[in-house]
């Protein structure tokens, strides 16, 4: 791009500004260049004029018609009839170049910042006079191409500088729609980014939130069962087979904690690119679980199921619960095939609400499972009875309150419904847990046979 040098260029910007500053310079200038052309001699260029008029008269004109130029930018229509008046009083006298230069000026100060009424005021005017003045000169001359000839020079020369203005205007309309159509790109960008740093946030919220409900689900739920089977063996005298009972239980509740976790973190891992050959640490090299990474689909089905329940009704009833199950149609033993999502769903919320009356409830608590054309499951227990004993909080831990909104938030994600509260009972004691899940396109099941390394339940396990 060209550069103007160093010592003009601050000269340059003085006399384009765009303000009172840059009028006044341009006002000068045309002063200056109307003096000039008079001193040059180029005065009464019309006709003689009257001989009795000195020519610093029309320096005087000059004065007049420069200085309305410097208003030209707040009011060009204004300045415009300012110079126009100087323009036919220098015409009287009998004509110059420098005031019609000045006049120049103001036609095209008109068409550059003028309103829309202006410059059509304006353009009328240039006509009517352009018309005048082919018919004056016709009549003095009857010469029919002399009026034609005086009249297309009066267009070309009128309308040359509001043609400029116009197109100068024009221009300056587009660059400024350009850069306003720049500035709001710029602004929809940020908005845009703005929007995607707002649902990253709400990601990594509803993210960390599910994070959360697994941790609960993996980590709490097994503890809990594990210290409440644990306080349980510890309460009374030792008995060798209920405590080889509570060591198996405690055995698997923390093998399937640690499947669990295992699972989970490479979960988090692979969503978060950060999978590798040692994502599974010293405890799934133990396990032999190799370096088989499972994605979020396979996790899903390698979670715990309502087939594992079995031992988690065996832990309750060694933690001292008086349990009754019912369950008519046998989905807790395998008779009925359940969506991935539901059968987890189920696992979690027997599990949780079992684990929560052993913790709060009463002595005696009830299991009911139906599957129709909706799975329900409900448990609630009787509450606190008279002659019943209070666990003891450092066997049974506390609660982070978790427990009922990650039931109801499982449930519900998969279109199911959730309800808790009190009145498990008539009488409005204890406390109720139902769930609804839905069963689309259940199929019964054969029942299946029991892996070898499935967990034994403990005699005496009603179901």
């Amino acid at each position: 791009m060209f550069r103007l040098p160093g010592p003009i260029a601050p000269v340059a910007r003085m006399v384009m500004a765009e303000d009172r500053r840059g009028d006044v310079i341009t006002a000068a200038g045309l002063l200056v260049i109307a003096l000039t052309l008079d001193a040059l001699g180029l005065v009464r260029t019309s006709w003689s004029g009257p001989g009795n008029v000195p020519s610093w008269w029309f320096a005087v004109l000059a004065v007049v018609g420069c200085t309305a130029l410097v208003w030209r930018r707040s009011h060009p229509l204004g300045a415009l009839g300012v110079a126009t008046a100087a323009f036919a009083a220098d015409v009287a006298l009998g004509g110059s170049v420098g005031l019609f230069v000045i006049l120049w000026e103001a036609l095209y100060a008109v068409h550059l910042h003028g309103r829309p009424a202006a410059r059509r005021v304006t353009a009328v005017g240039v006509a009517v006079v352009s018309l005048a003045f082919m018919i004056v000169v016709g009549q003095e001359t009857n010469d029919v191409r002399a009026a034609v000839l005086a009249g297309i020079q009066a267009v070309t020369l009128l309308v040359m500088p509001m043609w400029w203005g116009a197109n100068v205007r024009q221009g300056r309309e587009l660059t400024a729609a350009a850069h306003e159509r720049g500035r709001l790109e710029r602004d929809r960008s940020t908005a845009l980014l703005r929007l995607a740093e707002a649902a990253r946030h709400d990601a990594v919220r509803t993210e960390r939130t599910a994070v959360a409900r697994d941790l609960h689900d993996v980590v709490a739920s097994h503890l809990s069962a594990i210290t409440i089977t644990s306080g349980a063996a510890l309460a009374g005298p030792s008995e060798p087979e209920r405590d080889r009972a509570a060591l198996r239980s405690i055995r698997a509740e923390s093998l399937a904690s640690l499947r669990d976790m295992q699972a989970m973190i490479r979960v988090l891992r692979a969503e978060t690119g950060q999978d590798g050959p040692g994502a599974d640490g010293g405890a799934g090299a133990a396990e032999g679980t190799g370096s088989v990474r499972a994605s979020g689909a396979s996790d899903l089905l390698a979670a715990p199921r309502v087939a594992q329940l079995a031992p988690v009704l065996e832990q309750v009833r060694l933690g001292g619960l008086d349990l009754t199950v019912t369950d008519p149609d046998g989905v807790l033993t395998g008779g009925a095939v359940l969506p991935a999502a539901v059968d987890h769903s189920v696992y979690r919320v027997v599990r949780e609400s079992l684990t929560n009356v052993l913790k709060h409830g009463g002595a005696r608590a009830e299991l009911r499972v139906a599957a129709g054309d909706r799975l329900e499951i409900e448990v609630h227990d009787t509450g606190l009875r008279p002659g019943d004993t209070l666990r003891d909080p450092a066997d049974v831990g506390v609660g982070t309150g978790l427990g009922l909104v990650s039931m109801q938030e499982r449930v519900e994600s998969i279109g199911g419904t959730f309800e808790a509260g009190p009145g498990g009972r008539p009488d409005g004691a204890g406390w109720r847990v139902r769930a609804v899940l839905p069963l689309p396109d259940r199929e019964p099941a054969e029942p299946a046979e029991l892996s070898p390394d499935a967990p034994t339940p403990a005699p005496g396990l009603r179901a």
